[in-house]
C-alpha cells in the first residue's frame, strides 16, 4: 500500500507531503497507481524547482520501502509560501483525484490518504 501523509502548520498552511510503500496493484513497471503518484510527486518537484529555484527541499529512497518526501524550506519569502501553495494544492488535488478513482475501481487496499498537523 502506498501511504501518503499531507503536512499542514495551524494555520492549515501546506508544509509538504511524504509518501511511502508500493501499491501492489501490480509489478514493478506496470502499475498504474504507482505511476499516477511518481508522476504527480514528480510533477511537484519539478515545479518548485522551476518556479522558485529551490534546493534540497525533497528526498527520495530507492529502497524497499520507496519513501518519498517534499518539504517546504524553513525560510522563504511570502511570495514563495505563496506560490509553493498553489503548487502543492494543485499535486494534492490530483494525489486526492487518484485516491477517489482507486477506491472507486480497485478497492481501499492500494493508496490511502492523509492529513496531519505539524
Amino acid at each position: 500500500m502506498i501511504s501518503i501523509v499531507i503536512w499542514k502548520d495551524q494555520k492549515g498552511r501546506i508544509l509538504g507531503f511524504s509518501s511511502e510503500g508500493h501499491a501492489g496493484y501490480e509489478e514493478e513497471g506496470k502499475d498504474i497507481i504507482c505511476s499516477s503518484i511518481s508522476t504527480l510527486f514528480t510533477t511537484c518537484v519539478n515545479a518548485l524547482e522551476e518556479q522558485l529555484h529551490w534546493n534540497d527541499f525533497y528526498m527520495v529512497t530507492g529502497n524497499e520501502s520507496n519513501f518519498c518526501e517534499v518539504w517546504t524550506p524553513e525560510s522563504i519569502t511570502e511570495k514563495e509560501r505563496e506560490t509553493a501553495q498553489v503548487i502543492f494544492k494543485t499535486i494534492i488535488r490530483g494525489i486526492l483525484d487518484v485516491e477517489e478513482s482507486v477506491k472507486e475501481n480497485y478497492g481501499t487496499s492500494y493508496l490511502r490518504v492523509t492529513t496531519k498537523t505539524k
